[in-house]
């Protein structure tokens, strides 16, 4: 066979080479662009479902700081409530203390003291020098004045007491 049969027949198997690699690599595209088409199709179609997960991550996230919000707003009353306790209590202790200077100067003033925390003469069954008024301090730090009434009014030492020598008959108010 002469050598340009060969190379005729060589241009030839080039050629359904060459048109084979196309046809291929054409379905190979029109695949492509079908599988394409089919995923953008079902893009669009989950589109509105995404949107709706958008926004409501958008709306959990305005919750969020909501909620961060109103617990720094809670937080922040608590520490002004913490200090307005705090103030409070500081003053309870301090008004406690003049309380207990008062307390301190009455007792001072005279020393008879009952073990109920209020003056001598005042209790039950005790002497009230001679029916005059006395004062109890009561457990909450308030001053009330009582009279002994089986003395009260009588004057005439019965009791053992004298009333001109009887002074201020124990009493003290603060």
């Amino acid at each position: 066979m002469p050598s340009w049969v060969w190379i005729i027949i060589a241009v030839v198997v080039i050629l359904v080479v060459i048109a084979l690699v196309v046809a291929g690599r054409r379905r190979r595209q029109d695949v492509n662009r079908r599988r394409a088409a089919e995923i953008r199709e079902e893009a669009a179609t989950r589109a509105p479902e995404v949107r709706r997960h958008e926004a409501s991550a958008r709306e959990r996230e305005a919750e969020a700081a909501a909620a961060r919000a109103e617990a720094d707003r809670k937080q922040a009353e608590a520490e002004r409530l913490q200090v307005e306790a705090q103030e409070r209590q500081n003053e309870a202790t301090a008004r406690r203390e003049e309380h207990e200077e008062r307390l301190a100067e009455a007792d001072r003033l005279d020393p008879r003291r009952g073990e109920d925390g209020a003056t001598a003469g005042t209790g039950p069954g005790a002497d009230s020098g001679g029916g005059t008024d006395t004062t109890v301090t009561l457990p909450d730090g308030t001053t009330e004045p009582v009279v002994d009434p089986r003395t009260h009014g009588r004057g005439d030492g019965a009791d053992g007491t004298d009333d001109s020598t009887s002074g201020s008959g124990g009493s003290h108010r603060l």
